[in-house]
């Protein structure tokens, strides 16, 4: 579970409660209480930043010096840091910095209704079997049939729009991105897509959000124009007060016309398996993923969590690591900030698995090199 809960520093007063449970949630009197206590023990010099009891942790982040957040999970520590962490940002990027340090919490409240959609998104993410701490700022990404015709459209649709911001995302998953985009702070790219995801994707046709961008632009306005080229297929740019939104669409139109029959899933075939994970630590990358079914992906996403992962946290090269299940065993290889996880049926022993694993990471690593 997941609740989070931001009220205004002087008085406590709440901004917005937002609860993504797999169980009963925790009273907001509770939360209450606990802001009162901060807020009394704050004016005492006596910062509190985490408490714990039996069951779940209460962490608190503040935002500027008007705001304060509080998340409550049974997740470990570091995820919900990070899940509020991320959620900051988003606030920033909606409403600004200098909103955030405005008093008057009925006009934060105002202004911060339109983050409250991204943060359910964001915390449904959180709750989900298939994240964790060092994967909630990863973004996922799949391979087209022909990225440099896929680039080219980016590219002229770029010059197009006067926009050196530009992505595309392909059945969720970013297929696409200009040089400048894949500069921003990773937290910021998270987010530009997360807007897309939560707000855009499955229930309009085009999109145009007021945004800042909280490492690089914090008091300049900009705009975040997407519009969806087919079914599942969404380009996106940041842009200032020009063009205007119809304008982005008929050339986005133009731009990508050739390249629709690529936009479909490209998933790599791997010989044996039944799931596996690719994780780009250098770019922040969670490349592809595939599974069977949901059993081998719970598998995985364990094993990943609690042996593979290493691997990127170490930063050694060339390492292994299996694990033997019930119904499927394990293996994991790192190389150049890439890692490989896959899920083999448990009939296969070590020594086959141990082969194919190489061979398909050899494989992987040709493809991403080519």
């Amino acid at each position: 579970m997941f609740d989070v809960v931001c009220t205004t520093v002087n008085g406590g007063i709440p901004v917005f409660y937002r609860k993504i449970s797999k169980m009963d949630s925790v009273p907001f009197t509770t939360f209450a209480t606990l802001n009162a206590v901060i807020t009394f023990a704050d004016v005492q010099n006596v910062q509190f930043k985490t408490i714990h009891t039996d069951k779940h942790s209460f962490i608190w982040h503040a935002i500027g010096d008007s705001l304060i957040m509080a998340g409550i999970g049974d997740l470990n520590d570091s995820t919900i840091k990070t899940g509020l962490e991320l959620i900051s940002t988003l606030i920033k990027m909606i409403i600004g910095d200098e909103n955030i340090y405005n008093k008057n919490a009925d006009r934060i409240k105002r202004e911060i209704k339109p983050c409250l959609p991204i943060i359910d998104y964001i915390l449904r993410s959180l709750t989900s079997v298939t994240i964790e701490a060092h994967l909630i700022n990863v973004i996922e990404t799949q391979s087209m049939k022909d990225n440099k015709s896929l680039n080219n459209c980016l590219y002229n649709w770029s010059e197009t729009i006067c926009s050196d911001l530009c992505w595309v995302i392909v059945d969720k998953k970013l297929s696409a991105a200009t040089k400048d985009w894949w500069e921003l702070h990773i937290s910021d790219r998270k987010l530009l897509i997360t807007i897309i995801l939560a707000n855009c994707y499955d229930q309009i046709t085009s999109a145009d959000i007021p945004i800042f961008l909280p490492h690089s632009s914090t008091k300049v306005l900009l705009r975040l124009v997407c519009c969806m080229i087919v079914q599942g297929v969404w380009t996106a740019a940041i842009c200032g007060p020009t063009p205007n939104l119809d304008d982005i669409e008929i050339s986005a139109a133009k731009s990508f016309r050739t390249v629709i029959n690529y936009f479909r899933p490209n998933y790599a075939k791997f010989e044996l398996t039944s799931g596996y994970i690719i994780v780009n630590t250098n770019l922040f990358k969670f490349m592809q993923n595939y599974y069977s079914n949901t059993d081998v992906q719970s598998g995985l996403v364990k094993f990943y969590n609690k042996i593979a992962s290493r691997l990127m946290n170490d930063d050694v090269n060339g390492s292994e690591v299996s694990c033997m299940g019930k119904n499927h065993n394990y293996y994991a290889i790192n190389l150049n900030g890439i890692t490989l996880c896959l899920a083999y049926p448990s009939k296969h022993n070590m020594v086959t698995i141990r082969y194919y694993a190489k061979q398909t990471f050899q494989q992987l690593l040709s493809d991403i090199n080519t």
